[in-house]
């Protein structure tokens, strides 16, 4: 039985690559492409040459965005760095990690709208280095208010919980 037959399209191999298999055409112009040729697009899979675009259409953060995301997660970070340190003195113990994730949370969902909602690993940066400053900040403030035992090993903890959530939240 032929592929005709049944239906089946016969293998297609890479236009660059004619050793390789591939089931993947480029969503511009059609042709058959294996994954080392791939390029992601907004609108589908293309090969490099109709991927390449000039630098005016790529999307990226712009100055005035990336102020205000940077702005957000420092502002957010800094209220719950000083909530953290008044509410810390109780001992949380393991709750402390699900503070943290809720630190994570809100510092990545300022940053993301600080910055319109762009989402891209730049703005997920900043989201955790906002997240992880609520730690550096609660931390000061313990160190100042009790005079030095700031706890570090559950600020270092909730810090890498909190900077991990935020990061996620806004890639």
């Amino acid at each position: 039985m032929s592929s005709a037959d049944t239906g089946l399209s016969a293998p297609v191999t890479c236009a660059n690559h004619p050793k390789v298999e591939t089931g993947v055409r480029c969503s511009e112009c059609g042709k058959p492409i294996c994954p080392d040729c791939m390029v992601q697009s907004a609108v589908g899979i293309k090969c490099r040459e109709c991927a390449r675009m000039p630098r005016s259409a790529r999307v990226a953060l712009r100055p005035q965005k990336a102020a205000r995301a940077v702005g957000a997660a420092f502002g957010v970070g800094s209220g719950l760095g000083v909530l953290l340190a008044f509410v810390g003195g109780a001992g949380f113990g393991f709750f402390t990690l699900i503070v943290a994730y809720f630190v994570g949370l809100l510092t990545g969902r300022a940053t993301l709208r600080g910055a319109g909602y762009y989402r891209a690993e730049s703005t997920a940066w900043i989201a955790a280095a906002g997240a992880g400053w609520a730690y550096v900040c609660a931390g000061i403030v313990i160190a100042s208010q009790v005079g030095g035992d700031a706890r570090l090993y559950v600020q270092v903890l909730g810090l890498l919980v909190a900077a991990f959530f935020a990061y996620r939240e806004a890639s």
